[in-house]
């Protein structure tokens, strides 16, 4: 995504931190005061450079023309690498005027770096996997960048293991199908998707951050139950908590090898059978309903989404805007989701 948004260029600086904490590659290419005119407080010339790299993987000012073709390189080569995300080039002016000379025929672009995981690292948490007895997935936006959903899905299936996806991994294994077992957190969960985290012992992240909205109290979250977690970008591998097993690597690399090793157990008659397991989250998933049916006048909020969702189809999204309304947005997303948090299902409320 390209955005020329002028001099400064701080009206970008939410969108650059929405985009990095969501992992979304953006070039954001703001203009600038001529480069006389820096350090002068001329007219809307600041240094964008520097209010942007909080919320950036890279933020620049070219300042020599000549330059120009490298900066580009190394943006797209940084945020397309590792965990996709942010980056800003700012340009002077009299730096997008210049004229400099350039063989676009012998130009080749810099490979975006993708970490991959072992079979080292895989067998080893699969061998964790084995141990537990009520495991679940952990499904993060990873999954859905690294266009591996189909590979989550499989390897679920093989193994046997109930998906709880995050809200940026939604989607990643079909609402109606028999292992996704529900969505957990403070404002995107279903209650029986916080009963059956509460209840596993073994959680496998893949492609997840871990976020505060997803785990409530992290004393509660992580009490009882052991952790696997796969990430692309190193510095998520024990941020929010320490797992027992951490592995830096692409999630469609980590989940080709998860597949083929779990497919080579299966062959062997080495998989555990979860057949149980899954049969218990089913039923919370089937019992464990926030009620939508109200009769009440005026109407309920959830009423109007339950005719809603009886006259679209499952692919239909609601989009709902902030600001003025954002307190009514979050408690109905509370509601659609059915949530109370771990926290407070813990606690009995």
């Amino acid at each position: 995504m390209y955005r020329n948004i002028g001099p400064a260029g701080t009206d970008m600086i939410t969108g650059l931190y929405s985009a990095s904490a969501d992992s979304i590659p953006i070039l954001c290419i703001t203009g600038q005061a001529p480069r006389a005119r820096l350090h002068k407080e001329d007219f809307q010339a600041v240094d964008i450079e520097s209010i942007a790299k909080p919320v950036t993987k890279w933020a620049t000012t070219v300042l020599e023309p000549a330059q120009v073709p490298r900066a580009f390189q190394k943006a797209f080569h940084i945020m397309r690498s590792g965990r996709p995300g942010p980056v800003l080039i700012d340009l002077p002016l009299d730096v997008q005027l210049a004229e400099i000379e350039f063989d676009i025929d012998t130009y080749e672009p810099l490979d975006a770096y993708k970490p991959s995981a072992s079979r080292e690292q895989i067998e080893k948490a699969l061998d964790m996997l084995s141990a537990a007895e009520k495991p679940v997935i952990v499904s993060g936006g990873g999954v859905i960048n690294a266009g591996a959903s189909d590979l989550l899905q499989q390897f679920a299936e093989i193994t046997g293991v109930p998906v709880i996806p995050t809200l940026m991994g939604w989607g990643s294994i079909p609402d109606d199908h028999e292992l996704m077992a529900g969505m957990v957190g403070l404002q995107t969960a279903h209650r029986y998707g916080n009963e059956t985290l509460l209840d596993s012992d073994f959680v496998f992240g893949v492609g997840n951050r871990f976020a505060n909205r997803h785990t409530g109290s992290l004393d509660v979250y992580t009490q009882g139950r052991k952790f696997v977690h796969i990430d692309i970008e190193p510095t998520q591998i024990g941020r929010v908590f320490c797992p027992d097993l951490g592995i830096v690597s692409d999630a469609k690399a980590a989940l080709e090898l998860m597949v083929e090793v779990a497919k080579e157990r299966a062959a062997k008659d080495l998989l555990p059978d979860r057949a149980h397991w899954v049969g218990t989250c089913q039923q919370r998933k089937a019992t464990m309903l926030r009620k939508t049916h109200f009769t009440d006048t005026p109407i309920k909020p959830m009423r109007v989404y339950e005719e809603m969702n009886k006259a679209f189809g499952p692919e239909t999204c609601y989009v709902s805007t902030i600001g003025y309304r954002k307190s009514r947005r979050l408690s109905s997303s509370m509601f659609i989701n059915q949530d109370i948090g771990l926290t407070a299902d813990r606690q009995g409320h």
